[in-house]
């Protein structure tokens, strides 16, 4: 979070959030995006009547320093074992699968209840709708494109259902049930095919006189599966499945979205993991390409291998 300080001094101070400090010791933040909000911001007239629209000087007003707050989380983050890291909203304190909820005060201690069963079902609208709050308290600063005639948000539906089982979720039978170590690792995983930490990369020696790119040390299998090259060979995954067509009859021209999938069970929430497969090209001159998405569950084997379980993809086009 930022503030602008001293115009003499210094025009922007920042700090780094508790996520962000545990990001850059494990080498993980990467800053891609900024916004800037007016949230601190006191708008006063400065009752001149030649300028009674002039805004007051607050050159010589008092004004907080850049702070941590609980809003600066709104895409909670999955640790190992696919639990959520802490993070609160306005109402509800998440803490891997848990959602604990209070409302008063003894002293300098706050007392919060775990949320269970029938309970857990009641709030689940509410605990999502808080995630979404902390994004509106930031009260981010936006652009209205003057040229477009549309800027609403609207879902030709707002639900749908799948009928699950071992076979429709896997694909695969294992005398009527599915095994986990039975499943591809993700080193193996044609899901994981287009990132080069995934790739098949048996050892070579060094570029010599003949073998300008290195000789193999060995033959090695390629245990990987066969990728997928194209938006038709992910068709065919997906030739039987159930699917559901939802359509934005009113959106932005820039279709900029946020999503995130959560799992809501008897034992608590969690949050899917979300695998980005890329933009696939195709002939539609009137929305050009489609963005894959694989949404499911990181597990580990018996012997300690993570393997990704898909449950459903997503195709936006």
């Amino acid at each position: 979070m930022a503030g602008i300080l001293n115009k003499k001094e210094r025009v922007m101070d920042f700090i780094i959030t508790k996520e962000g400090k545990r990001q850059a010791t494990a080498g993980q933040m990467k800053i891609e995006y900024a916004a800037f909000t007016d949230m601190h911001t006191f708008y006063e007239l400065s009752g001149s009547k030649q300028n009674p629209d002039l805004a007051e000087d607050a050159s010589s007003r008092i004004f907080f320093e850049a702070a941590d707050r609980y809003q600066d989380t709104i895409v909670p983050e999955i640790q190992a074992g696919s639990f959520m890291r802490p993070f609160r909203t306005s109402d509800f304190q998440f803490n891997g699968k848990c959602i604990a909820s209070g409302t008063f005060h003894k002293g300098f201690i706050t007392h919060l209840a775990d949320i269970t069963g029938s309970d857990l079902k009641e709030k689940i609208e509410q605990s999502l709708n808080g995630i979404t709050q902390n994004f509106n308290d930031m009260m981010i600063l936006a652009t209205e494109d003057p040229f477009s005639d549309t800027a609403e948000f609207e879902l030709s539906q707002v639900t749908g259902s799948f009928y699950f089982n071992n076979k429709t979720i896997f694909n695969k039978t294992l005398e009527g049930n599915i095994s986990l170590e039975a499943a591809e690792s993700v080193y193996a995983d044609k899901r994981f095919s287009h990132l080069p930490n995934f790739s098949y990369l048996p050892p070579i020696n060094m570029p010599s006189q003949g073998y300008p790119e290195g000789r193999p040390v060995g033959n090695y299998p390629k245990l990987n599966e066969a990728k997928i090259l194209s938006y038709s060979d992910l068709s065919k995954t997906l030739e039987g499945k159930q699917k559901i067509e939802i359509t934005f009859p009113d959106t932005s021209r820039d279709n900029n979205m946020l999503g995130q999938v959560f799992e809501f069970s008897n034992d608590g929430i969690e949050k899917l993991s979300i695998i980005d497969f890329g933009e696939f090209s195709d002939n539609d001159p009137y929305s050009p390409g489609k963005r894959v998405f694989f949404i499911g569950k990181l597990l580990k084997d018996a012997t300690g291998t993570e393997t990704f379980m898909n449950i459903f993809t997503m195709v936006f086009d």
